[in-house]
């Protein structure tokens, strides 16, 4: 069964680089307030590294994290210590998409982002490494793929926010094992993660950039015939998390899906025939929201 879920994953995380922009101002007593300016449509999480900090300190330390919302925000202080003291400081930042603080109600279930009815193959994904270098034997989780006969409407699988949308590539060569180039919509979601749909049909796209978005709503078409291995979505869960070192990093992880009647992960290859239950579709809906679409 292994050849059937050599669906590969690069790696790389390929987002729209928003504007983050930082400065300072000093307040009436000494202290140092940072701003963040950010032209994107959602947070993103920045992390500082003062290598400076005379008589002023940061919370979280040399490490200090701020979240800059859309727009202009406050993403840090640094406290003036004696009154009687000078002050200085300099620091580097670096930031990453989502929002690291963020968190759901309860833990959330997606649905297959394949049309309703739809029978599929799901199974995980293999590091681009385990092709490449065939002694290779990486175990890095990066993704599930689900695979099925037919070209297929790609659905929403969460409630979110479309902020990346690749749709230009026009599928040309025959029987591929992966490519470094492909069609994705990526949608935000209110814990601070994002979902990426790769594998889609070139210019089939039915929503925008800033489009609200819910489960079973239809973002594309499927593509991959020309893969060795046939028609297929594959999907990307990520998070921020931190190294041992305290630094941030991007995370891809296993969430559950609805699969045949309940809750699961998707790991060993199975076939099963997709299900979008009224009470997952509407799940993170607001009242407003729920009314609306009880009413169409």
């Amino acid at each position: 069964m292994r050849i059937l879920f050599a669906s590969f994953f690069l790696f790389i995380f390929s987002f729209s680089f928003a504007q983050i922009t930082v400065e300072s101002e000093r307040d009436s007593e000494g202290n140092v307030q940072i701003y963040a300016t950010n032209s994107d449509l959602i947070p993103y999480t920045i992390q500082f590294e003062f290598s400076n900090l005379q008589n002023l300190s940061a919370t979280g330390g040399n490490y200090a994290i701020g979240v800059a919302n859309p727009g202009k925000s406050k993403v840090a202080t640094l406290k003036r210590g004696s009154a009687n003291q000078s002050t200085n400081f300099s620091f580097k930042y670096s930031y990453l998409k989502g929002n690291i603080y963020a968190k759901s109600k309860s833990e959330p279930v997606y649905l297959i982002p394949v049309k309703e009815g739809t029978k599929v193959l799901g199974g995980n994904m293999t590091h681009i490494e385990n092709r490449i270098r065939s002694e290779a034997n990486n175990e890095t989780y990066v993704g599930v793929s689900f695979r099925f006969d037919e070209e297929v409407e790609i659905v929403a699988p969460r409630k979110g926010t479309i902020v990346g949308l690749k749709m230009d590539l026009i599928e040309g060569k025959e029987n591929l094992a992966f490519s470094r180039e492909e069609n994705y919509i990526e949608i935000y979601h209110e814990d601070g993660t994002w979902t990426k749909l790769m594998v889609l049909k070139g210019g089939s796209e039915r929503v925008k950039l800033g489009q609200e978005v819910f489960p079973g709503d239809v973002l594309a078409v499927s593509g991959g015939e020309n893969y060795e291995n046939g028609r297929h979505i594959r999907m990307a869960v990520t998070k921020i998390s931190k190294d041992n070192l305290g630094k941030l990093k991007y995370e891809i992880e296993p969430v559950k899906f609805w699969i045949q009647g309940k809750e699961a992960t998707v790991e060993s290859p199975d076939s099963f025939e997709v299900e979008h239950p009224k009470s997952l579709v509407t799940a993170e809906m607001s009242k407003r929201e729920l009314k609306a679409y009880e009413g169409r």
